[in-house]
């Protein structure tokens, strides 16, 4: 995710702007019988990324450390599941579905980079 001036954002940038921006997304969707079910799960799980980051970054160990960004990792794999729920609700018409759908897929990319590195 970039910035205005197109500067690559780091992480702790990220995870608080993936969840505004996923908030603001689930709003146009509210009012959606089926999107009642799944708002609530994909909120709860993009908001527990950024949640479990935060946590991480002020671990007292690092097996603590890998743990919390273990979990962030999860959530950001549980919440690809959730916008592909919205995606069929959208039916595929809505370009900030599958522009969130991919942020979070670099997200747990990252994730899984700094795992890797911390556990060697």
């Amino acid at each position: 995710m970039k910035d205005k001036d197109g500067k690559v954002l780091r992480l702790e940038e990220r995870l608080p702007l993936l969840l505004r921006m996923t908030v603001r997304l689930c709003k146009k969707y509210q009012h959606d019988l089926i999107a009642k079910r799944i708002i609530p799960q994909l909120i709860a799980s993009v908001g527990s990324v950024g949640a479990n980051y935060q946590e991480a970054t002020a671990a007292m160990s690092k097996k603590d450390f890998i743990k919390c960004l273990k979990i962030a990792r999860k959530e950001a794999r549980e919440s690809l599941i959730w916008f592909e729920g919205l995606s069929e609700l959208a039916e595929d018409a809505d370009k900030d579905v599958g522009d969130l759908s991919q942020e979070i897929k670099e997200v747990s990319y990252i994730l899984t980079s700094i795992i890797t590195k911390a556990e060697s």
